[in-house]
């Protein structure tokens, strides 16, 4: 019973220094906060170049098209555009990306979407 503990117990200590790192081990940027892509653009200008591509782009792709579409794109890895609709106007989505080792979250406006405030009757 003791060995059985005992190899349980590293394969418990193994599995925590054999477990994958995170995607990305550097710097999470927040697109939305002001002046944070003319920093990028300052920073990393190739970087600056593929975000406002994706940005741009995010709208002209089915919402189910838009994480494949970035990662063949413009190599982004990790993308999250998850189907939750945030309830403001106009209504907007989550998008989250890694290029190389940063992380980029914005919130994006859904453009194509039309919603209408229709009165109570």
């Amino acid at each position: 019973m003791a060995t059985l503990l005992a190899v349980a117990g590293l394969v418990l200590l193994a599995g925590t220094f054999l477990a994958p790192a995170p995607v990305t081990a550097g710097p999470t940027i927040d697109l939305d906060q002001p002046g944070a892509l003319a920093a990028l653009q300052r920073a990393n200008p190739a970087h600056y170049a593929k975000v406002r591509l994706i940005l741009a782009g995010v709208a002209r792709n089915p919402d189910s098209d838009v994480p494949r579409w970035a990662r063949v794109g413009f190599d982004a890895r990790d993308v999250s555009y998850a189907p939750l609709v945030l309830t403001s106007h106009p209504a907007k989505r989550r998008l989250s990306f890694a290029l190389d080792d940063t992380r980029y979250v914005a919130v994006v406006v859904l453009t194509h979407l039309r919603g209408d405030i229709v009165p109570l009757k």
